[in-house]
């Protein structure tokens, strides 16, 4: 081969290579950055809901507990819940299938806490309607350590939402965008 065609075949290799892997990284890597921060993205908008459902029903179980409400005035809004925190641990399950950091922790197993917290409500709920002076004791139990499981829950499923998203976000790119944005 003459250095004719010799010349513009190395001179082509060697500023393309370079732009191959620059367009490389930035494609694939640069999707890879995106995606997890659409899952700390995810992340955060269920432990919004989360938190909107809890807050809701803890108004109306605190009710309950201080008698202020009647145990059948509550059950459409426990059942709600149940059915919502079953849902949210779904998409939960999406979010901790995508999370690498230990250190973060998984979401689905906070929502089921939850879950069952307010299941122990429903518990004492029940037990609270059948009049039984020993039911209703036992009902109130249920009810006050639901609660207070719930509440817990409740800060729990924040504080690892808020981790997961930490850890997807890492440079706290997100962070320095909205307050450049403000």
């Amino acid at each position: 081969m003459s250095s004719d065609v010799l010349l513009p075949v190395a001179i082509t290799l060697a500023l393309g290579v370079p732009i191959v892997l620059v367009l490389w990284r930035v494609f694939v890597v640069g999707g890879d950055l995106r995606r997890e921060a659409q899952i700390g993205r995810l992340a955060l908008d269920i432990v919004r809901r989360t938190d909107v459902s809890l807050g809701e029903l803890s108004v109306v179980v605190d009710d309950l507990r201080r008698r202020r409400a009647e145990p059948i005035a509550i059950e459409a809004s426990i059942h709600a819940s149940i059915d919502a925190l079953r849902r949210y641990a779904q998409e939960a399950a999406v979010v901790d299938a995508h999370v690498t950091g230990a250190a973060s922790g998984a979401l689905r197993p906070e929502i089921e806490r939850a879950q069952r917290a307010v299941e122990l409500i429903e518990h004492g709920r029940r037990l609270m309607l059948d009049g039984a002076a020993d039911g209703l004791a036992e009902g109130e139990t249920s009810v006050k350590r639901g609660y207070l499981n719930m509440i817990h829950a409740r800060d729990a499923i924040r504080a690892r939402g808020e981790a997961i998203a930490a850890a997807a976000d890492p440079a706290g790119t997100e962070a320095r965008w909205h307050l450049r944005n403000r």
